[in-house]
């Protein structure tokens, strides 16, 4: 099969219609546009629980659908064009356009417009909603509930710093595969904070996003500035300051910061190329804002 299969909804017996032309499979789907309902969902490498979490979406997230069976739904979500099996049930027919997005870092949906209410869930930062309605100081979700409205922002207002959205993440621990306040990994950190800042072109996976963001420049970690993403094999961080790397890591299982120098020294016991290379996100035309 050609193209990424991570990128290609094509499997041995089954892809997408528009792929007719370049992928011979038995069978073809166009597809059913669906919405993600819950709070957020895995994307996993089989319709299986024990598989490989690949991927999260979150809530008001489109997922193109070409097939369900058993309970589960293999598709290819739009934004990121990643390709996977969700939970079917965490799936819903298109509603109203997102009008906003959450902006705190996790905010509850409460039953009624009251804090003191039920708790129906949590959304993190960068889902979106629909709005239904005001009362008070909450705002009414398509989706059901409520939210706090200060903890909601519209959907084309991005932040004009995606350090600013990174550091809010430190501390949130280690999740292979997250993309969430409740867990993320090194490229889910990159992406959820670039994308709240308006490049909504990154890639999810640290190979992809050293392949596209930004321009390349020497991969020397002693030249690296601030607002720089540095990669290492299978691994990358963001420079937040002079020579302070920020990334989600299995040293500490959590979103911190360390010395740039430590991080390299740290690879560099186990990789002869411990830097494999520097995307620095300037003039690249990414940014919708």
């Amino acid at each position: 099969m050609k193209g990424d299969p991570r990128l290609t909804p094509a499997r041995e017996d089954l892809a997408a219609d528009y792929l007719r032309s370049v992928i011979k499979v038995p069978h073809y789907a166009k597809g059913v546009r669906k919405q993600v309902r819950l709070s957020y969902a895995p994307l996993h490498s089989k319709p299986d629980t024990a598989s490989g979490r690949l991927t999260e979406a979150l809530m008001g997230e489109g997922f193109t659908v070409y097939e369900e069976k058993h309970g589960w739904s293999w598709g290819q979500l739009d934004a990121d064009g990643y390709v996977g099996y969700m939970p079917s049930v965490a799936l819903g027919d298109l509603g109203a356009p997102g009008t906003h997005k959450v902006g705190a870092i996790r905010t509850f949906i409460y039953a009624r417009p009251d804090l003191k209410s039920q708790v129906l869930g949590a959304i993190s930062l960068g889902a979106t909603v629909s709005f239904a309605g005001e009362e008070g100081e909450f705002t009414a979700i398509d989706a059901g509930g409520y939210v706090f409205t200060d903890h909601l922002k519209p959907v084309d207002e991005m932040e004009a710093d995606y350090l600013t959205t990174a550091i809010r993440f430190i501390g949130v621990p280690y999740l292979w595969g997250g993309k969430t306040s409740l867990g993320l990994d090194c490229s889910g950190l990159v992406q959820v904070s670039l994308q709240f800042a308006g490049i909504l072109n990154c890639p999810r996976d640290s190979d992809m996003q050293a392949a596209s963001l930004g321009e390349a420049v020497e991969p020397d970690a002693r030249l690296a500035q601030r607002g720089d993403l540095v990669f290492f094999p299978g691994h990358v961080g963001l420079v937040i300051d002079d020579g302070v790397l920020l990334h989600a890591n299995a040293w500490d299982m959590m979103v911190s910061p360390h010395p740039l120098r430590y991080v390299v020294a740290e690879i560099a016991k186990k990789n002869p190329v411990p830097v494999t290379a520097i995307r620095r996100l300037v003039d690249t035309g990414a940014r919708t804002h």
